[in-house]
């Protein structure tokens, strides 16, 4: 080799420093949830880290949480995240968070602080799932939730399998959230987390030896956002016909009455497996007017009514009462949402998409027009499998003592 290659060489190989800013992984505390509360005028942020050791010894039937959970205060947000240093003896690790829970108090402040932090800070993941708490933050992260380990994690899969299996609630990451509120309407619904049952804290790995636990961490009403501030709730029912009445519902089971009587209870269940919703803007004499199409696909899952289902027309009324139920409940959406006059459901967008000069004269007054849209919900289902049987069991029963 030449002189000029081998000096080639050799300067490469100076440049080969290796890892120059690595961590390791004992000076760091992976953080797997965040907190955010506001009191007195002072922002409260509380970090849920994991405790590696906790989570090795758990087959040995330790005794300790996985978690740990601290909290710092300042009268600016990151003030608060910075003095997490004086509290701690290791670097928070963030890219492991899960989850991000705001106190109610935090959330009708605004989120702005939140996300001014979360666009700035390179270490953050817009991926992470938000949720607003219905009480504080803290309060949530130190709960424990069986049998996950690591709380944090629990919430994230507890709302994907909400998604899955209700749709009552939309997981809603960082990134999402962020598009909302620069959307047209600058409006969303975020999930909210309660301490449901006696509301003693499950925060010891001592109840955990229970068969049961006297209060749980559940997914329970919608926070209703605008500009950047929590300005209501809608319940549980509400947040489902919100998530139908703006597309967002996946797989989900609704009862239904065997006659229309709107006295009549419910005694039979259907599984819907697919729905679309189809949004088209109007304006329609001096105001906008939207109209919603639903189309499901529904398995019968329970049927307790005395009708056999052996013709046509039998079916057709099945798939009445289904669509009257599904049209229930949009509209009871609807009445959370014109209420606060929160457009979570994206119609502003639909707007400024399909209407953009007539969106720049009203955009400035949207929240005081969105409550005075007509909504047009019409639903169509179609059964596609009624199960093996076309009687209900008790009507069968009947049947074979008349025998």
């Amino acid at each position: 080799m030449n002189r000029a290659g081998t000096l080639l060489l050799l300067g490469a190989m100076l440049l080969l420093t290796g890892c120059w800013n690595r961590v390791e992984l004992n000076e760091i505390s992976i953080v797997s949830a965040t907190g955010v509360d506001w009191h007195d005028g002072i922002w409260e942020v509380s970090f849920q880290t994991i405790i590696p050791q906790a989570i090795a010894s758990q087959t040995g039937g330790s005794q300790t949480a996985a978690v740990n959970v601290f909290s710092t205060k300042g009268d600016i947000y990151r003030t608060a995240v910075s003095r997490a240093s004086q509290e701690t003896s290791r670097q928070l690790f963030f890219a492991h968070n899960q989850i991000i829970v705001v106190g109610e108090e935090a959330a009708r402040k605004g989120l702005g602080s939140v996300m001014e932090v979360y666009l700035r800070n390179p270490d953050a993941r817009e991926t992470v799932n938000i949720f607003l708490a219905k009480g504080t933050a803290r309060r949530m992260l130190e709960q424990l939730v069986p049998p996950e380990q690591i709380p944090g994690t629990a919430v994230q899969r507890m709302a994907k399998n909400e998604e899955q299996g209700s749709s009552s609630f939309r997981p809603m990451s960082m990134h999402t959230t962020m598009l909302g509120l620069l959307g047209g309407a600058q409006a969303v619904g975020i999930p909210g987390l309660t301490l449901a049952g006696t509301g003693e804290s499950t925060d010891s790995i001592k109840q955990l030896g229970r068969t049961w636990m006297p209060s749980k961490v559940r997914l329970e009403q919608l926070g209703l956002i605008v500009g950047d501030q929590l300005v209501g709730w809608a319940s549980t029912e509400q947040s489902r016909g919100i998530m139908w009445l703006s597309n967002h519902i996946g797989k989900t089971t609704i009862g239904i009455p065997c006659e229309p009587d709107k006295a009549s209870p419910k005694q039979t269940s259907v599984r819907i497996m697919k729905s679309t919703t189809a949004r088209k803007p109007e304006w329609h004499n001096g105001k906008w007017r939207m109209y919603v199409d639903i189309k499901v696909e529904a398995v019968l899952r329970e049927y307790n009514c005395s009708t056999k289902l052996e013709l046509p027309r039998q079916m057709d009324a099945i798939e009445k009462l289904i669509e009257q139920e599904i049209h229930k409940i949009a509209m009871n959406g609807w009445k959370a949402v014109s209420k606060h006059r929160a457009d979570v459901v994206g119609f502003g967008d639909l707007i400024r998409k399909e209407h953009p000069r007539q969106w720049k004269d009203i955009r400035g007054e949207w929240r005081e027009l969105f409550p005075q849209t007509d909504v047009i919900v019409t639903v169509k289902a179609n059964i596609v499998s009624r199960g093996r049987n076309a009687s209900s069991f008790k009507k069968m029963q009947e049947d074979a003592r008349s025998k």
